[in-house]
């Protein structure tokens, strides 16, 4: 399932903007528009409740964004609704690296019911 998920991330980084987006599980995916060389942080973890991880993560938006987080794309397991993978467009390896690593996060994880060790991945795609 693990490399499942790394093939996925792998290739949401290196995908071309289509001219209607797909509509995935979670939702529609929004065109990333991302190019050659476009940089992908992704977040891997099982969750007690979808539900009530979705409103955390959801009221969480502004710090993603202050850490340089942008086009944010959740999916979820066909098998397992509470096994989610997010893909975000990474700006700045550093700051997006401060971020996952942050109290603040650790805690808004764990009040949204993260079970577990999350899984952080950090993409580049080829130039």
């Amino acid at each position: 399932m693990r490399l499942l998920i790394a093939a996925t991330a792998v290739a949401l980084a290196i995908s071309t903007a289509a001219a209607e987006p797909p509509t995935l599980g979670s939702g529609p995916m929004r065109s990333s528009g991302m190019s050659m060389g476009s940089q992908t942080m992704t977040i891997h973890h099982q969750v007690a409740d979808y539900a009530k991880w979705r409103v955390a993560y959801d009221a969480d938006q502004s710090n993603r964004k202050a850490a340089g987080l942008t086009n944010c794309r959740v999916q979820r397991s066909m098998d397992d609704a509470n096994d989610v993978l997010i893909s975000c467009d990474m700006a700045d390896l550093t700051k997006a690296k401060s971020f996952t690593s942050s109290k603040a996060l650790a805690d808004t994880m764990s009040k949204a019911g993260v079970i577990g060790k999350p899984q952080f991945m950090y993409l580049t795609a080829p130039k």
